[in-house]
């Protein structure tokens, strides 16, 4: 039985937000938006994913009638600057050289959730800090051979023992795409 009564769609393909959606116990369908994501490098970071959390619901919403549809949205900062997936792994090279060098980075992500019934919208943005190590050229030639900070914000991928990270604070759900102890409260209320 599912956590949340009414149906629920998660407008994203990633792998990551589908697998922590699940272990909340929220039973739940993809529709994935192709939501354009080109990145405005001077939009105010947390601003710049709720809008387009926003922009990816409501592509789907359209299609979920009487839905409660979750769409994210995840980039990491550092030095003040938006990044978001690398393009090549000469970009992965040069994000996680950057990263390790900047040393401490923000991964923010954009919620939005829609009730498709009465376009009732609630968003937020979750932020947590990440501490990087330092690292060598060949190491960090290595974790991009292992093609795991490809499709990631900051090319950054916690999970892996390879990527870097020497510690974090706040939510590691939220670092990998989808702050589920945030969203939980959030759909609560709107299945009510």
């Amino acid at each position: 039985m599912s956590l949340i009564q009414r149906n629920v769609v998660l407008a994203s393909g990633s792998p990551y937000r589908k697998q922590l959606l699940e272990d909340a116990g929220v039973a739940f369908r993809v529709v994935v938006s192709h939501v354009d994501e080109d990145l405005h490098p001077h939009d105010e970071p947390h601003a710049y994913v709720r809008s387009l959390a926003s922009r990816k619901a409501m592509a789907v919403v359209p299609s979920c009638p009487d839905a409660l549809v979750i769409a994210a949205d995840t980039i990491c900062t550092w030095r003040g600057r938006i990044i978001n997936k690398p393009a090549d792994e000469a970009d992965a090279r040069r994000m996680i050289a950057e990263a390790c060098d900047a040393r401490l980075q923000r991964v923010i992500t954009g919620v939005c959730v829609v009730d498709s019934r009465d376009m009732t919208t609630l968003s937020f943005a979750e932020c947590s800090i990440v501490e990087m190590k330092p690292a060598s050229a060949e190491q960090i030639d290595a974790y991009v051979r292992s093609g795991e900070p490809m499709g990631k914000c900051g090319a950054l991928a916690i999970e892996s023992s390879g990527s870097f990270v020497a510690r974090y604070e706040g939510s590691y759900a939220n670092i990998m795409g989808l702050p589920v102890e945030r969203l939980l409260p959030v759909l609560l209320k709107l299945d009510a």
